[in-house]
């Protein structure tokens, strides 16, 4: 299972460990971490995208190494890192390796211009985890004048069919909840099986704040069946 951590493309793997610890303890899958380059004025969102799919196509091609089964693999990514899942996914789909699940967290899927147009994003403009202005910020490093911004945004990919079944999670009290509800509602017209599963009152990245959010531990359980489902595995969580 590959995981791409959140953080506006700036932060790091060790703020979703919790996240991480727990599947590996509960999963049993290979859970790898992807610590992809940083954005910067010189470092465009392409080139952390290109880093999170070339660790997924490295781990699967060299599957005996890393000692997995390269036919179940999924994506998790948060943020972010889940727009960054939701590319892979997609670019997966193309490529003909299939994928058995994707998980997108409070996902970021829009860096266009558009982004900012949805009604979470008026509505929680300004949360204690994440604001509209930071939004912005994060976008102007992540598509820099001349880029392509509809092709780094799974909101505006063009076929959608076939992808790996999706779980998307979404805490109500987030300006990029519109956003995931959007792209699951796409997936599902296109014939991708997707849930979207909404976590009241829950903010922008509650699932790596156990001890503030009483919503991440319900919502990790949810995630945890669900990927066991995609995978084929019938192993309890006697530890939950």
């Amino acid at each position: 299972m590959l995981h791409v951590h959140g953080g506006g493309f700036v932060g790091t793997a060790v703020q979703c460990d919790w996240v991480n610890s727990h599947l590996a303890a509960r999963l049993p899958a290979v859970v790898v971490s992807v610590e992809h380059r940083l954005l910067d004025f010189e470092t465009p969102l392409s080139a952390a995208a290109d880093d999170g799919w070339d660790v997924l196509r490295h781990v699967v091609d060299h599957a005996g190494e890393w000692g997995v089964d390269p036919a179940r693999t999924a994506v998790f990514g948060e943020s972010c890192g889940a727009l960054i899942s939701a590319l892979a996914a997609i670019r997966a789909g193309r490529s003909g390796l299939r994928l058995r699940a994707q998980v997108l967290v409070n996902p970021a899927l829009d860096v266009t211009s558009t982004a900012f147009s949805y009604d979470s994003m008026s509505r929680f403009e300004r949360t204690p985890t994440l604001t509209l202005a930071l939004l912005r910020f994060f976008q102007r490093l992540a598509v820099p004048h001349g880029s392509d911004a509809r092709a780094l945004s799974p909101l505006h990919a063009g076929d959608l069919n076939g992808l790996a079944p999706a779980l998307v999670v979404v805490p109500t009290h987030d300006p990029l909840a519109d956003h995931g509800r959007r792209y699951a509602g796409r997936l599902q017209a296109a014939g991708t099986p997707a849930r979207l599963s909404e976590y009241q009152e829950a903010g922008h990245g509650f699932l790596s704040m156990p001890g503030v959010a009483p919503q991440a531990a319900p919502a990790r359980a949810e995630i945890l069946e669900f990927l066991r489902e995609a995978l084929d595995n019938g192993v309890r969580d006697d530890h939950r």
